[in-house]
């Protein structure tokens, strides 16, 4: 049978700019961001319907004070079933002790809809350290303590004090193509948390880029028939402002 692949995806975005939990790409003065819009759909032998978005922005709020949002959402439906939907939210923020020294903050939601959580929301602050940050990349390290509820779908929802860790590095390969890795990890009483954001971009102009992301979620206790570790791999088009 015939089949058919169509793949648009538009980002308004500054591919080396993210509302990462440790801002470490916020810029000098004023604010940049990104929009993300991706689709894919495929008939013939198997029909699937795909849908991701995300929406970035990061802004110097005063000479030490840096705060962001990120909003991110995912749908697929094969064969006219939805199979899997995702929305996140967090909001972070970042005040400059020193030079290299920073405390931070950070406000998070997750909805699963088809997840091993009904929802995850969190309340985090920490101490950060910029060990280095010029044209060429970045790379920082956070860690904090927080609250966090882990919604489940049946029965009692889970609420623990946790120490929240993060990683924040960004690394140009050639003039046009840029390397960027966040991760962090919640270690709870109840349950344990690692995720993993790994993505390149690639300039087409002065303002588009193609980008490809990788994301990896993992709980480390999860309710019964659920899986532990979720993946998401997106391909898009960037375009800043």
């Amino acid at each position: 049978m015939k089949k058919n692949l169509i793949a648009l995806a538009l980002c308004a975005a500054a591919p080396a700019a993210f509302a990462d939990g440790l801002l470490s790409d916020a810029p000098e003065e004023g604010h940049q961001g990104n929009i993300d819009l991706g689709y894919i759909s495929t008939s013939g032998n198997t029909d699937t319907e795909s849908l991701n978005g995300a929406f970035d922005w990061v802004a110097r709020a005063s000479e030490n004070w840096a705060t962001g949002i990120q909003i991110t959402g995912v749908s697929n439906s094969s064969e006219e079933e939805r199979d899997a939907e995702q929305y996140t939210f967090a909001w972070n923020n970042r005040y400059d002790i020193s030079e290299k020294s920073f405390f931070y903050g950070i406000l998070d939601y997750k909805n699963d809809y088809f997840g091993a959580y009904d929802y995850q929301a969190g309340a985090y602050l920490g101490y950060g350290h910029q060990f280095y940050k010029s044209d060429d990349g970045h790379f920082s390290l956070g860690i904090g303590l927080g609250y966090r509820i882990n919604a489940v779908f049946i029965g009692e929802d889970e609420k623990e004090s946790v120490i929240r860790g993060d990683l924040d590095f960004a690394h140009q390969l050639t003039d046009n193509a840029r390397f960027t890795q966040t991760v962090s990890a919640v270690w709870g009483q109840e349950v344990d948390t690692y995720v993993s954001r790994s993505a390149i971009s690639t300039k087409i102009s002065e303002n588009l880029a193609m980008k490809l992301s990788y994301l990896v979620n993992y709980n480390s206790v999860v309710p019964a028939g659920a899986e532990k570790t979720d993946r998401t791999t997106t391909v898009g088009i960037s375009y800043s402002f």
